[in-house]
């Protein structure tokens, strides 16, 4: 082989190992990871309203893990509307709102025991006396899911379940959209 093939030939080769990463990589953070900006301020302090979510998107999901996923309803333009919320309970678990120890708190029972929610911002309540309600225990397929900010979460002390096949990831990190990725912040799993 010529001098001028062989050139020819280690370039060809250079831009198709190029090529294969670029395709390699772009799949890969498909298939595992996304971003997604953040809307309203139903996780406050853990996320807030414009924070960009980094999520997850395999693995198994555990009690206490914030996620993003499909509620199957529509909003006003016909999209539809995704949330991103705490999972309190999963299938099997028994949920219940009721009265703590200390008269005129309110707290969700997990399985018989006070939930220990130490990612609610201060004087946040974890339930309050009118969420008080029968124990629920969650079907097959399905988790019990609540947003941080209690005083302003449409969740599932209203009455509604999520499906578990409808979770697009676990919300691993969040940064600001004003202030970029330097501004990255683990969001850890509880416990």
């Amino acid at each position: 082989m010529s001098k001028s093939n062989s050139r020819i030939f280690k370039i060809a080769i250079v831009l198709i190992l190029l090529a294969a990463c670029v395709v390699g990589a772009y799949f890969l953070s498909n298939w595992l990871f996304t971003s997604i900006r953040i809307e309203g301020e139903s996780m406050l302090p853990t996320i807030e309203d414009n924070d960009v979510a980094v999520v997850f998107k395999q693995g198994d999901h555990e009690r206490g893990d914030v996620v993003i996923f499909n509620t199957h309803k529509l909003d006003s333009s016909g999209n539809e509307r995704y949330y991103i919320k705490r999972i309190i309970a999963l299938p099997g678990d028994t949920v219940e709102i009721k009265e703590t120890e200390n008269p005129g708190e309110y707290g969700i029972y997990v399985n018989g025991a006070l939930l220990n929610e130490d990612y609610l911002g201060a004087n946040i309540p974890s339930a309050r006396e009118f969420e008080v309600a029968g124990a629920v225990t969650i079907p097959d397929g399905y988790f019990y899911f609540c947003g941080d900010n209690r005083l302003n979460s449409e969740d599932s002390r209203a009455g509604m379940l999520g499906e578990l096949d409808s979770i697009v990831g676990r919300v691993i990190a969040k940064y600001s959209a004003s202030e970029g990725i330097g501004d990255l912040t683990l969001v850890k799993r509880p416990g």
